[in-house]
């Protein structure tokens, strides 16, 4: 009987080594998940703050073209592009639409990483005709 007794406290201990080992295989996961997850957001806050900046000062700009150029991008009628440290390109599209008011500066501030659009900002300026108030 005794015997007996010692083959069923093995099984036991066998079975609760196997649930602890699936416990921690599950928890890895959920860890790694949590670090992939918290790696992403900071690269989108890091996307957002530098896209917010640009589309800020293009909000207050009358001439975007001369303003990216300042702030280091390259490019030329209206499309723009400057490569990030932090693993993203921002990419600049402006137009202007000329009324018999003003003219209507638009622009749309994207962030890209790995050719896949993280986000987009759109941004508009209305400059009126000296008179046309």
């Amino acid at each position: 009987m005794k015997r007996y007794q010692g083959n069923i406290l093995l099984i036991e201990l066998l079975i609760v080594i196997l649930f602890f080992s699936l416990s921690q295989v599950v928890m890895v996961r959920v860890f790694a998940s949590a670090h992939e997850k918290s790696h992403t957001s900071v690269q989108l806050r890091h996307a957002l703050i530098a896209c917010q900046d640009v589309a800020e000062q293009l909000s207050v700009s009358e001439n975007p073209d001369a303003l990216l150029l300042k702030l280091e991008f390259s490019g030329e009628d209206g499309s723009y592009f400057r490569c990030e440290e932090k693993g993203f390109d921002i990419y600049v599209h402006c137009s202007q639409e000329d009324t018999a008011a003003g003219t209507l500066l638009t622009s749309t501030v994207t962030a890209q990483k790995d050719n896949n659009e993280i986000l987009s900002l759109p941004v508009s300026l209305y400059v009126p005709k000296e008179g046309s108030l």
